[in-house]
């Protein structure tokens, strides 16, 4: 009896050690993410982590990975509370440490998803402006003829509504509220275009 108490307390100190270092950790990171400190600078072990891909035609793949570190850190966090919790609630050794992976498991489970989700949407909406070729708009600052200056358009692609810097090599200006074509990309944020005509329709 004095032997099982014995261990009781030895498990009980072991789930307080890992309860409160893992659950600061896991504050300190959620906050970093949520803050927009932590994005794709996550901790890796390996390749073992979310890494995020960029391709050649700037679309991005995550992959949802569930031996981070981020996971092992709720994982240890949460298993610690629970055996806390059914340690006191005079479960048994055996129970407690069964109880508290499977805790600990779907907990890790949900912040793999739900930090994949995040990564999904901050990546949907990033612009890559290469696949703004071809897209139609309409201009909202005027744009000066023969590429001598820059002007506006209000475009549409990625599912989202831009205005972004354009130029042209057309013979005169584009006055506000004509509809023009995007005929290439000039540089990383300025578009080359020309007004749409029926032809391009």
């Amino acid at each position: 009896m004095i032997d099982s108490f014995a261990e009781t307390l030895i498990l009980d100190r072991v789930y307080w050690y890992l309860a409160i270092p893992f659950s600061v950790l896991l504050v300190i990171q959620l906050i970093a993410t949520f803050a927009g400190l932590g994005g794709e600078t996550d901790f890796e072990i390996g390749d073992s982590d979310m890494d995020i891909d960029i391709t050649e035609d700037g679309d991005s793949k995550s992959g949802l990975q569930f031996f981070t570190v981020r996971n092992f850190i709720a994982f240890f966090a949460v298993f610690g509370w629970s055996g806390i919790t059914f340690s006191h609630a005079g479960l048994g050794q055996f129970t407690t440490i069964l109880l508290s992976t499977v805790l600990g498991t779907v907990i890790l489970l949900i912040v793999s998803a739900l930090f994949y989700s995040i990564s999904k949407l901050t990546h949907s909406g990033t612009m890559n402006i290469q696949k703004a070729k071809g897209a139609t708009g309409e201009v909202y600052l005027p744009i000066p003829p023969r590429k001598k200056g820059v002007g506006k358009v209000s475009i549409t692609f990625q599912s989202s509504l831009r205005e972004l810097d354009a130029m042209t090599d057309e013979e005169e200006i584009i006055p506000r509220g004509t509809m023009v074509v995007v005929t290439d990309i000039v540089s990383n944020s300025v578009l080359l275009v020309k007004k749409l005509n029926r032809g391009n329709d």
